[in-house]
């Protein structure tokens, strides 16, 4: 079995992985009468699936058939290119391992179709029909190199992630002389879109430690971002160094006697509201898990805290070293300040920058020119063009632009 660490790195050779499943109902309208399943059920399903898809490396093999069912397709497909767009993972649904090979290959050939999608909005819902007029999507070599081969035609298609250094892709089809997808099937994928952007956050941010290794604790320890593991009531079994010294301030987050608590009361409610939604999938819309901001005191940047489910006995996960109780939900915490740190940290390292000129770098950023960036740093803009000299100098680059595109190349390098 792979590791949560090589899920994101399976080699070309091996990057494909199909799922050959019984035909599943995607149609819920019975012709004897009555409904075989309500898209709301099937949604619900889908969410709960998405969720733990990230917890093991088989998770979006049993979470695509469910996400195609809910959005009644025949076909569905998730595929994952790097930074040199080329596809390495891809498991597919209803389609035999050329077939998915095939519309990975049409992927990678970076054609006109493909460059469309790639430039779509994350997390935005789009069919095929809407990008090109089908008589044309009928001509492009992607449909008939990648589509075609499935019997399939329609398909609806969303990007829940993009960096620099990865794209992931989700689409589900239709096949030939089946209608095209509708108003309310587009509803339906953008009900799923803000559980997999999540999902893909966290399986992200897992990706640095295998939570079923001996070393978990360990690894976990290591990330930037602070990880805490709760019980159904909110008390803490895990946290690691980092998120042990935010709960330690007491500023933004803390402990109450009731477990993990947020100092604001609107904020803690719905921290509270996103854990228990973790025990038990109550609607559709509540969904399991989401994403809260937590206000800090005043003048300091907010915590950014996602919460998921956590299915230890889906991931296969040892958790004896968490204690006696489950865990049913892990939380996420991001700290804008904190990762500032580390990237002026990795600016001097990499660099040779001196503080303040790495406050300049940040400051230019920004985006708004010279003459900004001095103002907030209290000091003249000609003192900022002279740090910025030696800034070029000591990067390689010769424009603002240049050093800002060189810096989020860091960024998202960083993250």
């Amino acid at each position: 079995m792979i590791s949560q660490g090589e899920y994101w790195r399976i080699g070309r050779s091996s990057y494909i992985v199909t799922l050959r499943l019984q035909a599943l109902k995607r149609f819920y309208d019975n012709p004897g009468g009555g409904t075989l399943m309500t898209r709301a059920d099937a949604i619900l399903a889908a969410v709960q699936l998405i969720h733990e898809a990230p917890l093991t490396p088989e998770g979006w093999t049993r979470a695509l058939p469910s996400i195609a069912g809910a959005l009644r397709s025949e076909h569905g497909i998730l595929l994952v290119q790097n930074a040199s767009r080329t596809t390495e993972f891809a498991v597919g649904f209803e389609m035999a391992s050329e077939q998915v090979a095939g519309f990975a290959a049409a992927a990678d050939a970076d054609s006109a179709i493909w460059q469309t999608v790639r430039a779509l909005p994350v997390g935005s819902v789009a069919p095929t029909s809407a990008l090109l007029p089908d008589r044309e999507y009928a001509r492009t070599i992607f449909y008939n190199e990648g589509v075609r081969p499935l019997g399939a035609f329609h398909g609806l298609a969303v990007s829940p992630l993009h960096t620099p250094h990865r794209f992931v892709h989700l689409s589900t089809g239709r096949r030939l002389g089946h209608e095209d997808y509708d108003a309310e099937d587009i509803a339906a994928m953008r009900t799923l879109v803000p559980h997999l952007v999540t999902a893909l956050h966290v399986g992200n941010k897992l990706a640095a430690a295998d939570l079923r290794a001996v070393g978990a604790e360990a690894a976990l320890d290591r990330l930037e971002a602070g990880v805490i593991l709760v019980d159904a009531a909110a008390r803490i079994l895990f946290a690691n160094q980092t998120a042990e010294a935010i709960l330690s301030r007491n500023d933004g987050l803390g402990i109450d006697r009731d477990g993990v608590c947020a100092c604001s009361h609107g904020a803690n409610r719905m921290l509270r509201r996103l854990i228990a939604s973790c025990v038990d999938i109550p609607t559709v819309n509540g969904g399991p898990g989401g994403r809260v901001v937590i206000p800090r005191t005043e003048g300091r940047h907010p915590f950014r805290v996602v919460v998921a489910p956590f299915r230890a006995e889906a991931a296969q996960i040892c958790i004896t070293w968490l204690g006696l109780k489950p865990p049913v939900a892990i939380l996420m915490v991001s700290d804008p300040e904190r990762e500032q740190h580390v990237r002026k940290e990795e600016l001097r390292r990499r660099f040779g920058l001196t503080p303040a000129e790495v406050d300049v770098a940040m400051e230019i950023l920004k985006g708004d020119g010279r003459d900004a960036a001095a103002a907030r740093l209290g000091i003249a803009a000609t003192t900022v063009r002279a740090h910025l000299s030696h800034i070029f100098e000591k990067t390689g680059v010769r424009r603002q632009a240049e050093l800002v595109r060189l810096l989020l190349r860091g960024a998202a390098r960083a993250d």
